[in-house]
């Protein structure tokens, strides 16, 4: 024992007796501390907002904007005016994709995001028919930086965030204003004429369906329709909408075109049916404003046949003979609309009605013919069964006497494989029952009170669209709750950036410092002797390396650290194992051991889980990580740094412990059989004068 001390008080008075000697001890305290430093602050907050704020990345939206549900909406707009005020990257509004691409391929930007220009109109599109997929050009320069493409990454993600809110605000916003102009009208005009005319819109589109079903059955059985026509018109209006020029309507499909005209058809009827069981002329400007808004609706149709018909002509498949036979029949169809349109609104001014009400009967039951022969596809009537079906069901569920009809209606729509036919057999009665149901509730409301029929409405309809416009975008609130927070990246990064600076320092250590004692003025020095005597001064720099680099973690970098004293405990532990392992290396195995040193430490830097999780690792990390003692160090550290749970601090020090162990055995028992082998090799290196 007393050769240890000996050897380790002549190695201290030679050091100090050294000017030079204590600068370079100096610095051997001072460079590691220096690494886990610069480190740490360079990895303060490198995703936070004043950092991720001076990453450049263009925007430009070429949107053209788009009407929905009145309202005039362009969502590119109202993006680039939301990014204005968001300072998370560093938005850069240029004018064009080919500006923001140029300056991606330059350098200037490291991203750039680009709104397609119809991309207001093809993600609202999508809650009538569908027009293509909205889309947004996302361009990064991976050359320019690896990280900040994965940083730049997050734009895209703002972006989605973004577009969603605005679109759920606008869609909910603009159908709760719908709604509440409706409320408002029956609490300020007629209540029960405007729940009637709800319900009685219900009947006519149930009614419109019952028809079209009739038709389809009737067409199949006579044979007077083939598939062969439906499936021909259906191509012809396919061809149409995937070809269509910007800006211009989605052409109507068969099944909508057919189902518009008995749903109007039915609302005709009712105004006759109304206007000819007229007693006195209290009612009669009511029938007088039904027959004109019935007229209307058939002038609407006119025109949707004969813009339908116009394309038709100009579509390439116009010149067979199936698509030019429905062209015809539209254009027939169309002028009839258009004359029973005149003759509802001579009806409506005339005093004398006789006449005029048997040609309206007239041309209602040639268009309801006509109408029948519209070629319909199977696919097409199911898709316009299903679209009415589902808004029937949600306008409806919420009336407690229809509820047993709305659930009848949605189990006949339930099964999408069964076929046509069996849907038909049981969505048929399913209809019938809910129009006699609606006229049950209509007649049972001809005696309501005003206030009657306005509770009722409000009650279903009533709301704030600000505040379901803001409420539907977020509908789930997310509550975070921080176990063991931390205040930012530089301190979760700290463990790791510690724990490499104090292997570092080993590793100069070991480079710079003599591992051999000398044995001069020692009395039968043993190996072991010789072995702790000189690791004493290994030691004792170690561990004033281990105090610098807290010291600075904690008071120049200010970390967050919960437990301190406990961070200064591990670093000191910590220390002290990695110099007695790389000591313990380099004087059993020489520079062989020296260089194996290194090779821990690098493999350790990649695979410690001190940066990434382990488990995006390759798997060969995985499987070796723990058999190294950085792990277990920073494991340690983050207790400190972050708070203790159970035993799981001391375990982990237990388990660097044991590498200080195994560092005593290759220092004490491996290394004597290759004492020899490590002399030779050390003259042999000497003899080149170079190595």
């Amino acid at each position: 024992m007393k050769n240890v001390w000996n050897i380790f008080r002549a190695d201290w008075h030679r050091i100090t007796a050294s000017v030079v000697a204590v600068v370079v001890l100096l610095g051997l305290c001072l460079v590691p501390c220096l690494y886990a430093w610069f480190n740490i602050l360079s990895n303060w907050d490198p995703y936070g907002t004043a950092s991720t704020s001076r990453i450049s990345v263009a925007v430009a939206s070429e949107d053209a904007g788009c009407e929905v549900l009145g309202l005039e909406v362009n969502i590119g707009a109202l993006v680039l005016q939301g990014l204005e005020s968001n300072d998370q990257m560093g938005w850069v509004f240029v004018d064009s994709r080919a500006e923001a691409l140029d300056g991606v391929e330059s350098g200037d930007y490291y991203a750039a995001v680009v709104i397609d220009k119809q991309f207001s109109r093809n993600m609202y599109r999508m809650l009538t028919d569908w027009t293509g997929k909205p889309a947004i050009t996302y361009y990064e320069n991976a050359k320019k930086n690896a990280v900040a493409t994965k940083i730049t990454d997050t734009a895209v993600e703002t972006l989605k965030r973004s577009i969603s809110e605005n679109y759920l605000e606008v869609v909910i916003s603009g159908i709760m204003e719908q709604s509440n102009l409706l409320a408002a009208d029956l609490t300020e005009t007629d209540p029960e004429t405007a729940v009637k005319g709800l319900l009685y819109q219900t009947q006519d589109v149930l009614s419109g369906c019952s028809h079209m079903m009739d038709a389809f059955r009737a067409a199949s059985g006579s044979g007077g329709i083939s598939a062969a026509d439906a499936e021909a018109l259906s191509a012809a209006i396919a061809h149409i909408n995937q070809n269509l020029p910007d800006g211009e309507e989605v052409a109507d499909t068969a099944a909508a075109i057919q189902h518009a005209l008995y749903t109007a058809l039915e609302k005709v009827e009712r105004a006759l049916d109304r206007l000819e069981q007229k007693q006195d002329d209290i009612h009669l400007p009511e029938i007088q404003k039904q027959l004109e808004e019935a007229a209307a609706e058939m002038g609407k149709l006119s025109a949707r046949l004969n813009a339908l018909a116009d394309r038709l002509e100009s579509t390439a498949i116009s010149g067979t003979h199936l698509v030019t036979a429905q062209v015809q029949q539209l254009r027939e169809l169309a002028d009839r609309c258009t004359a029973l349109q005149k003759k509802l609104n001579e009806l409506a001014a005339a005093s004398d009605i006789s006449g005029l009400q048997s040609e309206c009967g007239a041309l209602v039951a040639a268009i309801r013919s006509m109408t029948a022969q519209i070629p319909v596809t199977e696919h097409e009537l199911r898709d316009q069964l299903d679209t009415v079906v589902t808004d029937v069901s949600d306008a409806m569920e919420g009336v407690k006497a229809l509820s047993n009809d709305v659930k009848a209606l949605r189990g006949a729509m339930a099964n999408t494989t069964q076929a046509l036919s069996t849907t038909m057999e049981l969505l048929r009665p399913a209809a019938e029952r809910m129009v006699t149901s609606l006229s049950d509730t209509i007649d049972k409301l001809e005696g309501a009170t005003t206030s009657e029929y306005t509770d009722m409405l409000l009650a279903i309809l009533g709301g704030d669209p600000a505040a379901y416009s803001q409420y539907f975008p977020e509908m789930v609130q997310t509550t975070v709750n921080k176990v063991y927070p931390i205040e930012n990246y530089g301190s979760a990064m700290a463990p790791f950036y510690t724990t490499l600076a104090i292997w570092v320092g080993g590793v100069i250590l070991s480079s710079l410092v003599k591992i051999h004692a000398r044995t001069g003025g020692l009395i039968d020095p043993k190996p072991a002797e010789l072995y702790f005597g000189r690791y004493l001064f290994f030691f004792l720099i170690s561990q004033i390396q281990a105090a610098v680099i807290v010291t600075g973690d904690l008071y120049l970098l200010k970390i967050q650290c919960l437990n301190p004293g406990l961070l200064y405990l591990t670093a000191s532990l910590t220390a002290f194992t990695f110099s007695l392992l790389i000591y313990s290396l380099a004087i059993a195995f020489g520079d062989v051991g020296k260089a194996v040193v290194v090779v821990i430490m690098v493999m350790q830097i990649a695979g410690s889980s001190g940066t990434f999780p382990i488990e995006l690792l390759p798997e060969i990390y995985q499987k070796i990580y723990r058999f190294f003692p950085f792990p277990y160090a920073i494991d340690a550290m983050r207790e400190c740094i972050c708070g203790l749970y159970g035993d799981y601090y001391i375990t982990q020090l237990a388990f660097l412990l044991l590498f200080a162990v195994a560092a005593l055995l290759i220092g004490l028992l491996v290394r004597r059989p290759l004492m020899g082998l490590n002399h030779f090799m050390e003259e042999k290196l000497e003899e080149t004068e170079l190595l």
